[in-house]
């Protein structure tokens, strides 16, 4: 935001201009008042500190207050001086450390550090001393325009640079927001209606917020607390696990109450149907930064600390059927593995709702029965657990299950932390599956099989070859070719390289739209940058694989997988490429001419798709032995390609991430381009990415892609005005940059994933 403001302070819209001049435009004769405020606003930051030092002897919030309230004062000092008087870095330290009559505007200085200051001791305070901090910040704002001391961007500024540096020192020193104490606990539990005594932290203390135990005339009492920082946090990590990880649940939550009350309504639908849940007492906020819920929990060891002697068939049985109950009610755990699942004297109990789902979808269920699945063989062995999953929940669970017993699909804090572990864990896994599917009467789901370097890979290294052959042909003047290399612009192209990186996220979020479970940000997109790799070594079949095994080990099945990774995925980048191009040749302001583009052999081409098509349907529809084998698979790829049709969302996500993907692609070559001195539209640099493109990856030759992309984009460069040195250097740099360069780390991301159990 900061660096917005920064960018947009010298030219400032015309409701900013009418803001400035409602407030600078008021009589002279408030000037006193404005000014005073304008004073007693540093005041109470000044106030603040020293309270807190000298009467409260708050020695740490002292030196929070006063590190937030000086480094405000550097900072906005040294930025005016670098981006309103156009100085140079001397100049800015020159200008923190003296004070002149002529500094900065930009931002205000005294607002940032009145900001920093209060904002760094909001935590501390109570709400209606909270209230007049802000209020305090405000009214120095309004005095800042009446007196002309700057304008609506510099006040934005400083209350952006004031707000980011008390967030950096409560991320560097900590918040007493950040976790209640023993007492806020017990006040905030009497206020709801719990008297409870001996509020004490729990040993094990998760990621989801604070536990405490306490207890009352009943028994014991288990409390899951969240503070107004820590709510905040949690927040933010639940939607980054999420976001990245595919974890911390399908929904995100604003409020603490949310939260906490999301937690008891899947309890309370799961009790319902008859599962065994702690009580819930009391779901509520209290106080002035406590939500809390308290819980009779379940009495019993988990089911991972149980003795394993003492687990027998019945118990089995019967925690299955608990979770036949919950999946009944549509609640998925979302980690329903052996410590969720607490033996208590009238029979196993279902813990930890924190991460469950309400209303759920069958692949939330299929994976809960995948977890617990795993979780439940690895205590009494794979035929024990099995057979009782087919006894309790029926042949039908089991089979859906079958493709989330991955190590991937799995939640986290159920697979092996220490990578060498990992084999052991996916062979185990990979026993369970077929040990499961022989038990169901089913076929096991066949993983996808990555491909090596083989003869096509050696031709596309052939064809790469002639495509650069081919481009240097076209150069007039080695000499003035040789300058323009030498002369090239080295940042430049270190950025396109960076957007080429970049890229591989709007991929990522495309696959994400063609299926319907979640899938890991991060890891998807590492898996877009091992394609770099598997495409460059083995073209065509290599990277479609690697994207296959990916989704299957997410516990997509196979003939789902094709369809999203494969059918889906080009059918979506060939609409935005459609829509895209008509755009791009709309706002092109120079005239496109193709004549130079090899396209002679695509209604060839096309006629051939078009006849073996025919031909495959003929032989499926009229043989019925092919019908019955390739039948059941396309039904099911059709299946996902509709739901994926019908979805808003997955549409937006597959058609975005590909648009996305397509404009960064045609920064980096007008990137390229600008470096070696060149310059162009940016509207025609994509018009002819997308058309050139997409009449190289017809061509079936091995590398022959690779060479009618380059030969085609420079002489379509060399057509719209762009010399042939720079048009010939731009496209290398470009094939260099988007296909050559990523390669490298994708080799390095291709083993990481099949060593982390993703490929």
């Amino acid at each position: 935001l900061l660096a917005a403001f920064i960018v947009h302070w010298s030219r400032p819209w015309q409701a900013e201009q009418d803001l400035f001049q409602l407030f600078n435009g008021l009589p002279d004769d408030f000037q006193s008042l404005f000014r005073a405020l304008y004073t007693l606003g540093a005041l109470w930051a000044l106030a603040i500190v020293v309270v807190a030092a000298l009467v409260a002897r708050r020695w740490r919030l002292a030196r929070d207050l006063a590190i937030a309230g000086v480094l405000a004062w550097v900072l906005a000092r040294a930025i005016g001086a670098v981006v309103v008087n156009d100085a140079g870095i001397s100049k800015a330290f020159d200008a923190v450390t003296r004070i002149s009559d002529d500094s900065p505007g930009f931002p205000v200085v005294r607002l940032a550090v009145i900001v920093a200051v209060v904002c760094t001791a909001s935590p501390y305070l109570t709400r209606p001393m909270r209230r007049v901090g802000q209020l305090f910040a405000l009214v120095v704002a309004i005095s800042v325009m009446y007196l002309g001391i700057g304008v609506p961007d510099a006040i934005l500024a400083a209350f952006v640079l004031g707000w980011g540096l008390a967030a950096a020192v409560h991320l560097t020193f900590g918040s007493p927001g950040g976790r209640p104490t023993r007492a806020q606990v017990a006040a905030a539990l009497h206020e709801l209606g719990v008297d409870a005594a001996g509020v004490e932290l729990a040993t094990h203390q998760p990621a989801h917020g604070t536990v405490m135990v306490a207890s009352d005339a009943d028994g014991p009492v288990e409390i899951r607390v969240l503070g107004r920082d820590e709510a905040d946090a949690q927040l933010l990590a639940r939607f980054w696990r999420f976001l990245l990880y595919k974890e911390g649940g399908s929904q995100l939550y604003l409020t603490r109450l949310e939260a906490i009350e999301h937690d008891g309504f899947a309890m309370l639908l799961a009790e319902r149907a008859g599962v065994r849940v702690p009580e819930l007492l009391v779901a509520g906020t209290a106080g002035p930064n406590t939500a809390l819920a308290a819980l009779r929990p379940l009495a019993g060891p988990t089911l991972a600390d149980a003795d394993v002697a003492t687990v027998d068939d019945r118990t089995l049985d019967a925690t299955w059927h608990q979770v036949g109950a919950m999946h009944d009610a549509r609640v998925a755990h979302g980690g329903l593995n052996a410590h969720r699942v607490v033996l208590t004297p009238d029979g196993p109990g279902i813990t930890g709702f924190d991460a469950a789902t309400t209303a759920a979808s069958a692949y939330g269920r299929a994976a809960d029965v995948a977890e617990l699945l795993a979780a439940t063989s690895a205590l009494v062995g794979d035929d024990r657990a099995i057979a009782s999953a087919l006894r309790s929940i029926g042949s039908q669970a089991v089979i859906d299950s079958l493709p989330l017993l991955q190590p991937a699909a799995l939640s986290r804090d159920f697979r092996p932390e220490k990578r060498k572990e990992r084999k052991a864990f996916s062979k185990r896994l990979e026993e369970l599956r077929g040990a499961a599917a022989t038990a169901a009467q089913t076929e096991e789901p066949p993983l996808q099989q990555l491909y090596r370097v083989n003869t096509t890979s050696l031709l596309m290294a052939v064809g790469t070859l002639i495509a650069v052959f081919a481009l240097l042909s076209q150069v007039g003047d080695p000499e003035e070719f040789y300058n323009t290399i030498k002369d090239a612009d080295w940042f430049l192209l270190a950025v396109a390289t960076i957007i080429s990186f970049l890229t591989n996220f709007a991929t990522a979020v495309a696959l994400m739209g063609t299926v319907p479970i979640p899938l890991p940000l991060v890891r998807t997109a590492e898996l877009q940058l091992s394609m770099s790799f598997s495409n460059l070594a083995v073209p065509a079949v290599g990277g479609m694989a690697a994207q296959i095994r990916f989704l299957q080990k997410q516990g997509v099945d196979l003939a789902s997988a094709v369809a999203s990774g494969g059918l889906l995925t080009n059918v979506g980048n060939i609409v935005q490429s459609i829509v895209l191009l008509f755009i791009a040749i709309a706002l092109s302001p120079d005239s496109l001419n193709f004549g130079k583009i090899p396209t002679s052999s695509i209604a060839e081409l096309v006629l051939i798709v078009i006849i073996v098509a025919v031909v495959a349907a003929a032989v499926v529809f009229g043989v019925p032995k092919v019908r019955k084998l390739v039948m059941p698979p396309l039904m099911s790829a059709w299946t996902t390609i509709r739901e994926a049709l019908r979805s808003p969302k997955r549409v937006a996500l597959l058609l975005g991430g590909n648009t996305v993907n397509s404009l960064m692609y045609a920064l980096v070559m007008l990137i390229c381009i600008e470096a070696f001195g060149g310059s162009i539209n940016y509207w025609t640099v994509l018009a002819l990415n997308i058309f050139i493109g997409t009449i190289a990856s017809l061509v079936p030759i091995p590398g022959g892609g690779t060479a009618v992309a380059s030969v085609g984009m420079s002489g379509a460069l060399t057509a719209v005005g762009v010399p042939t040195e720079v048009a010939v250097a731009a496209v290398l740099a470009n094939q260099l940059v988007a296909n050559f360069i990523p390669a490298v780390p994708g080799w390095f991301a291709t083993k990481n994933l099949m060593n982390d159990g993703f490929l």
